[in-house]
């Protein structure tokens, strides 16, 4: 029981909560909060389709509201049963620009995101989702 209390205290001081996360992104870029959640909720969905199952599960145990974070972001795209998939660069643009992140806005979200998830999912994997989404580096 110490271990797991420990490995917990650890991890979470390495890897700040989702909200720290929300708050972080809301603020740099003056959104609300819901702005700020759904637009990671999007880019989440996109890297959710660019790794490994492996290597997202590590993502949602680092991020544990990451999954609530993706529905939220689905449910901004539109009414009911029109919600869009984020698939690719024009997908993730549709959805950001639903979810209320401006266009100038979009390469520092993804400079924020990305920059909280490299020590997590790796510098290998972040780079190689953003040279698929160049939208994200500006």
């Amino acid at each position: 029981m110490a271990d797991d209390f420990a490995s917990r205290y650890v991890s979470s001081r390495l890897f700040p909560p989702a909200m720290d996360l929300i708050r972080h992104v809301a603020k740099s870029l003056n959104v609300q909060d819901s702005v700020a959640e759904k637009g990671i909720g999007a880019i989440l969905m996109a890297l959710r389709m660019s790794v490994s199952k492996e290597t997202f599960d590590a993502l949602k145990q680092s991020i544990p509201n990451c999954e609530s974070m993706m529905g939220r972001s689905l449910m901004s795209s539109g009414r009911t049963a029109e919600m869009a998939f984020v698939t690719g660069p024009k997908s993730l643009r549709a959805a950001l620009a639903a979810a209320g992140v401006a266009d100038t806005d979009i390469p520092r979200l993804g400079a924020l995101v990305t920059d909280q998830l490299r020590p997590i999912i790796g510098a290998a994997a972040i780079d190689k989702f953003l040279e698929g989404i160049p939208a994200l580096k500006g």
